[in-house]
C-alpha cells in the first residue's frame, strides 16, 4: 500500500462490517494505529469513542483528496458520527480538531479555521443528528476541550492572544444552547476536564492526580488547595504571584508559607539558573521584610551571584551598610 493509499484510506481491508444509517448508510471501519478507516467515505483521520463506547466521533483536519492537511488556505475537513452499526451524522469545517463525544451522541469539535493572519478559531457542538447545537468565534487559537459524559456541559480553552479571549476557559451548558463562562483560569492550562454529575462544577485535571474545581461561572473553588499543591512542590512562579498580590505587607503565616515552598524550590536544584535566581530573590525579599537582614542579604547575594542583573544589588548593598561596625 502506497502513502496516498494510508492518506486517503484506501487499499485496506476493514475488519468490521456495519449495517445502516439514517445518514448515507452503514460504516465499514477499522481502527489501526490510532486512526480511524471508513471504507465507501475513503475516510481516514482521528476519533474518539463515547465514554460508554456507543458512539464513534471521526475527523479529518485535511482535504477529500487528502493532498492538503493542516494549516492551509482551503480544503475543508470532515467529520462523522457513527452509533453503532450506523452513520448517523456527517459534515464539513474547515479544520476540525479535538473531538468528543459524549453518551447520548452530543459532539463538539474545536475548528482551527484556514490559515490567516489573525489568531482565531470556533468552538462547535452538535446534537446526535448534526444539528448545530451552538458555535462560538474566538480571536484566540483553540487549545482543547472538554464534554460531560451526559452532553449537557462542555468547555473549551484558548491560547494567549492579545485580544479579550486570549487564555479563556469558557464553558457552555448545551442543553440550554448558553454560554456561562468565560474566565482566565488561574490554574493554568488543563490537560483534561471532567464535569462531577452533581452538574455544579467543572473540574480541571493536569497529571499526577491533581484536579481543581471551579463553579460554572468560573469561580476557581478550590484555589486554596490549588495554592497548597503549588507551594507543597515549591512553584516558584505561584509563589512569584501571591507575593505580588499581598503588596508590601503580607501576613506572617502567609510569608512562612512562602519561605517554606521556596527553600523546597532550592532544595530540588533546578538546572534553571534563572528560575533559581528568582527564587533566592524572593526567599531574601521575605526575610528583609520580616527584618531578618542576614538571612536576606545572603539570600540576595546568592540571586547576584546567579544573575547580576536579578534587580536586588541596590537592596543588598544597603543591608551591608546596615551591618554594626
Amino acid at each position: 500500500m502506497g502513502v496516498l493509499d494510508w492518506i486517503k484510506g484506501t487499499g485496506r481491508k476493514p475488519v468490521a462490517a456495519k449495517g445502516g444509517g439514517s445518514s448515507g448508510g452503514g460504516a465499514r471501519y477499522e481502527f489501526t494505529a490510532g486512526l480511524i478507516f471508513i471504507n465507501g467515505r475513503d475516510f481516514v483521520g482521528s476519533y474518539s469513542r463515547s465514554p460508554n463506547g456507543r458512539f464513534v466521533l471521526a475527523w479529518r483536519d485535511a482535504n477529500d483528496a487528502g493532498t492538503r492537511g493542516g494549516a492551509r488556505a482551503n480544503g475543508h475537513g470532515r467529520y462523522i458520527l457513527i452509533d453503532g452499526d450506523a452513520i448517523v451524522a456527517e459534515g464539513r469545517a474547515e479544520r476540525p480538531n479535538d473531538g468528543k463525544v459524549a453518551d447520548t451522541g452530543v459532539f463538539i469539535l474545536n475548528d482551527w479555521l484556514f490559515f490567516s493572519e489573525r489568531l482565531e478559531g470556533v468552538f462547535r457542538a452538535f446534537q446526535r443528528d448534526g444539528a448545530p447545537i451552538l458555535s462560538r468565534r474566538f480571536e484566540a487559537n483553540l487549545y482543547n476541550n472538554g464534554l460531560s459524559e451526559d452532553g449537557r456541559f462542555a468547555a473549551c480553552q484558548t491560547c494567549n492572544a492579545d485580544s479579550d479571549d486570549g487564555n479563556k476557559l469558557t464553558i457552555f451548558d448545551l442543553e440550554a444552547a448558553a454560554e456561562l463562562a468565560s474566565v482566565t483560569p488561574e490554574s493554568g492550562w488543563a490537560k483534561n476536564y471532567a464535569f462531577p454529575v452533581d452538574h455544579q462544577t467543572i473540574e480541571l485535571s493536569y497529571g499526577d492526580d491533581a484536579r481543581f474545581a471551579y463553579d460554572l461561572n468560573g469561580t476557581f473553588r478550590d484555589r486554596p488547595r490549588w495554592i497548597g499543591a503549588g507551594l507543597a512542590k515549591g512553584d516558584v512562579y505561584l509563589i512569584q504571584r501571591l507575593m505580588a498580590q499581598a503588596g508590601p505587607t503580607p501576613e506572617p503565616s502567609e510569608q512562612a508559607q512562602w519561605i517554606k515552598g521556596l527553600t523546597v524550590a532550592l532544595a530540588r536544584g533546578s538546572e534553571d539558573l534563572r528560575l533559581r535566581a528568582l527564587a533566592f530573590k524572593l526567599r531574601g525579599t521575605c526575610h528583609d521584610q520580616n527584618g531578618a537582614a542576614e538571612e536576606a542579604l545572603a539570600d540576595f547575594d546568592a540571586a547576584l551571584a546567579i544573575d547580576p542583573k536579578i534587580g536586588v544589588k541596590r537592596r543588598a548593598d544597603a543591608l551591608r551598610r546596615q551591618r554594626p561596625k
